[in-house]
């Protein structure tokens, strides 16, 4: 059991998948939709759900059922990778994780998915979580 986000979205412009959470804009064309999900927090619980129920930020097993869910899994990577590396730059390791990845005709996620990334670690850092659990694990 884990918590999963149901979320598609396509952007009215130039149908871009994306997720446009506070004040984003289209990754692709730069179009500001009315259109916001509040996906932050939401991804936030699922991370750190994750991390008390199973030890990891990776759940155990995960299917893919939207957008949300692809991008959270893609978090997941970032997040437990990141509290497993011993690196401190958080930013850097998102762009050198990132980079290697097949984005084919969606090179446009690379930067919202990083940017969701720091966002989601603004957060966890907020509520003091992060640190105190990696600090646990070395």
């Amino acid at each position: 059991m884990t918590l999963h986000i149901h979320y598609d979205h396509q952007c009215g412009g130039c149908g871009a998948f994306y997720i446009p959470y506070e004040e984003v804009i289209c990754p692709n064309c730069g179009l500001k939709e009315e259109e916001r999900f509040d996906f932050i927090p939401q991804a936030v619980d699922s991370l750190l759900f994750n991390l008390h129920r199973y030890g990891s930020f990776y759940p155990p097993a995960w299917a893919v059922t939207s957008l949300a869910d692809h991008i959270l899994r893609i978090l997941f990577v970032v997040f437990e990778g990141f509290r497993q590396s011993g690196e401190s730059d958080f930013p850097a390791y998102i762009h050198q994780l990132l980079e290697g990845g097949d984005w084919g005709d969606q090179f446009y996620l690379k930067a919202h998915i990083s940017g969701i990334a720091i966002r989601v670690k603004e957060e966890i850092d907020k509520l003091g979580e992060f640190f105190d659990i990696k600090a646990e694990e070395e």
